[in-house]
């Protein structure tokens, strides 16, 4: 990244109007989507980064702790159906399906949110990828 700080800049402008922007999708949703894919993707450091921030924003550590105690089943209807969404769009995002997306609806998400959240789970596909290359994903 030191070699072309043009694409770091331009990407880190992308990941904070992803991330960062202003409506939408409530920013804990779009944690949890990040969590999601993380814990998928293998990168230690981005899944404690964003389940700390996903515990700030709610102000309770429940769904965290059921994430890495590997019962998912303890999540809420919402919640369930965001990291279920995330897990699958993140492990084959060619098996994401329109099922998955009525399963989002069925819990009030609006397209606009889905939209959000398929972005938050897709920067962080990349964002998963980078850390790895770089030598920082187990370093959470």
């Amino acid at each position: 990244l030191v070699h072309d700080p043009e694409s770091y800049l331009a990407r880190t402008v992308l990941f904070n109007a992803i991330m960062y922007v202003e409506g939408g999708l409530a920013r804990r949703d779009r944690e949890l989507g990040a969590l999601g894919a993380s814990i998928v993707n293998g990168c230690k450091f981005c899944a404690v980064v964003h389940a700390r921030r996903h515990a700030e924003l709610t102000k309770s550590d429940d769904v965290v702790t059921a994430l890495y105690l590997d019962k998912p089943e303890a999540l809420g209807p919402r919640d369930a159906a965001i990291y279920s969404f995330a897990r699958r769009l993140s492990a084959a995002p060619s098996e994401a399906t329109v099922d998955d997306i009525a399963s989002l609806r069925a819990v009030g998400m609006n397209d606009a949110e889905i939209i959000d959240l398929v972005h938050a789970i897709a920067i962080f596909g990349w964002a998963n990828r980078l850390m790895h290359v770089l030598g920082h994903a187990e370093s959470g």
